[in-house]
């Protein structure tokens, strides 16, 4: 009787582990992120303490550095005195004082932004070990000139560009350089979805040229990934969608993957369409004006879950498989 007991136990813990492959415990893993809020480190520092910390920064990380000063802030760091000055020209700019005052107030946010991303990737540290692991997350400032940025060891995110559509700053900035649908997504909900899917694409799954369905599988395993490590963060929001858009993707997945195929888009090489259905915009040519924008890269999300819940495999596993492999296994929804 208890030897039979003993084996319907590790029958049920198998089962249960099988039936959540992805599941850890937090708490085992060793990896640790470092938070950081750079554009008020700056701030708040006299001159003496500014030189020494850009130095710093452009010893461990330098072509971070350059991201956050020279490109967004456009701050030389070819010089003290370039630096300084410009540093300076920066503070005291009317419009700029405004949005650090806005700024910081966030702090919760960027708390609670950094906890999600954390997380993240100390479930990726246990689940795919040999995967590169950011170090570091800077809340910067940018100007309005990047979401997020990431280097081989850390990601920037620009976080005046998450202050949300109906803050007052947002609505002063010109429409013929942020257009609506900019504005619109400039919502503080998709920080950790850009912090990951900056340093997915850059460090752990690059791009390819080989075809449009290549990519969209790319993309596919790199938002499946986010929501393996990721569970606390809704699916829309990964994805960048809010709940309107994501079930009106859900409704056309099936009429979406009719249209590449009756079109025999799928291997085809054109940049144009890899523009018009893996990058941002007010929606996705080609597809009705309603409809959300990236809806190449819903549906390569949609093909890898599909596969993902059929087969399990694990993130290195899933990261080398051949995109062509995985296509073949979609079955369409009816």
């Amino acid at each position: 009787m208890i030897q039979k007991l003993s084996t319907l136990l590790l029958l049920i813990g198998l089962f249960s582990c099988k039936s959540k492959p992805y599941e850890v415990d937090l708490a085992s893993a060793k990896h640790r992120v470092n938070y950081h809020n750079l554009d008020s480190s700056f701030r708040y520092a006299n001159s003496n303490e500014q030189r020494r910390l850009i130095k710093s920064l452009m010893n461990t990380d330098f072509d971070l550095s350059q991201f956050c000063f020279p490109y967004a802030l456009q701050v030389s760091t070819q010089s003290d005195s370039a630096f300084m000055s410009g540093l300076n020209r920066t503070f005291e700019h009317p419009f700029n004082k405004k949005v650090f005052s806005a700024l910081d107030g966030r702090l919760k946010w960027r708390l609670r932004t950094f906890q999600e991303i954390e997380a993240a990737f100390k479930r990726l540290s246990i689940l795919a070990p040999k995967a590169p692991l950011a170090k570091d997350i800077f809340f910067t400032y940018t100007q309005f000139a990047a979401s997020a940025y990431a280097s081989p060891k850390a990601i920037v995110l620009g976080q005046e560009r998450y202050l949300g559509q109906d803050n007052a700053l947002i609505a002063t900035l010109p429409p013929q350089q942020f257009y609506d649908w900019i504005k619109v997504g400039m919502s503080p909900a998709y920080a950790t979805s850009d912090a990951l899917l900056i340093w997915l694409s850059t460090n752990v799954l690059k791009s390819t040229d080989e075809n449009f369905a290549s990519e969209m599988i790319r993309w596919g395993k790199l938002l499946a990934i986010m929501e393996i490590i990721c569970p606390e963060v809704p699916i829309h929001r990964l994805l960048r969608y809010d709940n309107a858009d994501y079930q009106w993707a859900l409704q056309a997945e099936r009429g979406v993957w009719e249209y590449l195929v009756d079109q025999q888009l799928l291997f085809k090489t054109d940049q144009e369409l890899n523009m018009n259905f893996l990058n941002e915009g007010p929606y996705t040519i080609g597809l009705p004006q309603e409809s959300p924008d990236r809806m190449g890269r819903f549906l390569g999300y949609r093909i890898v879950k599909q596969f993902i819940e059929a087969n399990e495999p694990a993130i290195p596993e899933l990261l080398n498989l051949p995109y062509h492999q995985i296509l073949k296994k979609y079955e369409v929804p009816k």
